[in-house]
């Protein structure tokens, strides 16, 4: 009896007071009021992981946590060989273009001498300039700044295998490399070469990231003043050579 009662005066408030009924309704377990379902929480945290700003960290060309995302080009032995191989073809080992700009076969690109070095730390103090190799920029508006940029990490790889006085300085120092670059000369590093004396490292400038974008990565390249210790490369070398003998080979050819 008592049951049947209890039954008819849920019925009643159901007819009645619909919304009041709704009330006792179940709620999903994975949900409360005025909060996303426990997997809506997961996916908004990998979202937020996703577009949080990365760190500088350690490491080669480590970009600081408010600095803009730019593309770039590897660090590695394979990077090297692509950008050298630019670097070759499309300069022929000038280091400034030949020919009238006038004329319709005329190609322009910019080259600089790229150097690196370690900057002081706290407690530490930096190096010198170490002489690495030329950079070069191709087309009509090439920016050599650009071309510094996108291969920033390939070069700090490159020098720290290059020059044993870079690498030795460890994980921490190498946070703390610089890229310079200067007009292009015809003069070009070897193994036995140290540090730049104080005077010609007055005349290097320190690269500052640019923005790159719409740059292509055969618009650039670079080719070190000699093979890091195990590394060999002249294959597109030899092809430029077959057509001419620049200057700056000869002086390669000499060390």
């Amino acid at each position: 009896m008592l049951h049947s009662i209890l039954l008819l005066l849920l019925l009643l408030a159901f007819i009645v007071f619909p919304d009041d009924a709704a009330a006792f309704t179940a709620a999903p377990l994975t949900r409360y009021p005025g909060r996303p379902s426990l997997s809506d929480v997961s996916l908004q945290a990998k979202k937020a992981k996703k577009s949080k700003p990365k760190g500088g960290g350690g490491g080669f060309g480590a970009k600081p946590a408010t600095a803009p995302s730019v593309a770039s080009i590897s660090a590695d032995k394979h990077a090297l060989e692509a950008q050298w191989d630019t670097f070759a073809s499309v300069t022929d080992l000038e280091i400034a273009p030949p020919g009238d700009p006038d004329d319709e076969d005329y190609e322009h690109f910019i080259v600089a001498d790229v150097f690196v070095r370690i900057g002081p730390g706290e407690d530490e103090e930096g190096t010198g300039w170490y002489r690495t190799g030329k950079a070069m920029a191709a087309g009509d508006a090439a920016d050599i700044r650009k071309a510094l940029t996108l291969q920033k990490g390939l070069i700090f790889w490159t020098a720290s295998h290059m020059w044993p006085q870079l690498a030795s300085k460890g994980k921490a120092a190498a946070t703390r490399m610089e890229l310079g670059y200067a007009p292009p000369s015809m003069t070009m590093a070897d193994e036995t070469d140290g540090v730049l004396d104080e005077e010609e490292g007055e005349d290097v400038m320190v690269s500052q990231r640019v923005d790159v974008k719409g740059v292509s990565a055969k618009e650039v390249g670079f080719r070190p003043d000699f093979n890091p210790p195990g590394f060999t490369y002249k294959r597109r070398e030899r092809a430029a050579m077959k057509k001419k003998k620049s200057a700056l080979e000869e002086i390669a050819d000499a060390s």
